[in-house]
């Protein structure tokens, strides 16, 4: 069992003073068998009351409102994890064959549909498919998603911002270069064209691990496979994760994931400052 200490931080700073805001935050690590959350502390700009709720996936939102004008808001979480080491390698039960057609069948993908559908952040066209390794009825998928991992690793050059939150995956192929949420949303696009069920995941890393994308919020993907369930592969460091990754909640694309999201009424310019902090007790 690994112990984690996290401190997440943002602070927006606004040219012309906000009216009034209405902030949702998805920012608190998921609470499961695997990741205890304990010690979970929240601040929030003038002591504004923190709303908790669940969103559609069920993960943990806080809503705040402030209603009186404002130039400055800021946010701070701390929490303590547990999280049980994991063995990210994986034996199906299954055969090539019948992993494939299972992933192929009707019922699998009515059951999977939301997953498996393109967004305007994971849609690929068809002719790009052919840069990428082929999925068939030979390969084991475990492996052939493992592979996958590699290649997109490769492929792209890890460049901060060079691309923003609404880059499409054709602009990625053709600068090949990106932050963790376009390898992310690279790997779900090739998943779902061969119809393998992929999610968007946010989440943490161990910052004593040498990862790349530690000092903010990082992504990754889940691919769903026969008798094995949901597993995480993270094409930015070209890894499975396991017990550094923590999980904050998943979706069909960044946008169902982004740590906070505002309606505000305002004019000007705002300034974003985000920090993440992950330490081993």
């Amino acid at each position: 069992m690994e112990e984690f200490f996290l401190e997440y931080f943002i602070e927006n700073k606004y040219e012309s003073p906000v009216r009034k805001a209405n902030f949702q935050l998805l920012v608190i690590p998921e609470s499961t068998s695997q990741q205890q959350v304990f010690e979970l502390k929240l601040l929030c700009s003038e002591n504004q009351p923190l709303h908790r709720s669940k969103n559609i996936f069920g993960f943990e939102t806080l809503t705040c409102y402030i209603g009186k004008p404002f130039t400055e808001f800021w946010f701070k979480l701390t929490a303590k994890i547990r999280k049980s080491e994991i063995n990210p390698f994986h034996v199906s039960p299954l055969t090539p064959a019948e992993e494939f057609e299972i992933t192929h069948s009707l019922d699998y993908n009515i059951d999977n549909y939301l997953f498996l559908l393109a967004t305007s952040l994971t849609k690929m066209e068809e002719s790009d498919l052919v840069l990428f390794p082929v999925y068939s009825l030979e390969n084991q998928l475990f492996e052939y998603l493992t592979t996958l991992n590699t290649f997109i690793s490769k492929l792209l050059e890890y460049s901060p911002e060079s691309t923003d939150v609404n880059t499409p995956i054709e602009e990625i192929l053709q600068i090949r270069r990106g932050v963790c949420q376009d390898f992310a949303h690279l790997f779900i696009a090739v998943c779902r064209q061969n119809k393998i069920p992929a999610r968007y995941v946010s989440g943490y890393l161990n910052q004593g691990a040498g990862f790349v994308g530690t000092s903010q919020l990082h992504a990754w993907a889940e691919a769903l496979i026969p008798e094995l369930g949901w597993i995480g592969f993270d094409a930015t460091n070209n890894l499975l994760a396991d017990h550094h990754y923590l999980k904050i909640a998943h979706g069909t694309d960044f946008r169902d994931c982004s740590p906070i999201i505002g309606v505000l009424e305002s004019a000007g310019t705002q300034k974003s400052i985000h920090s993440v902090t992950v330490t081993n007790q």
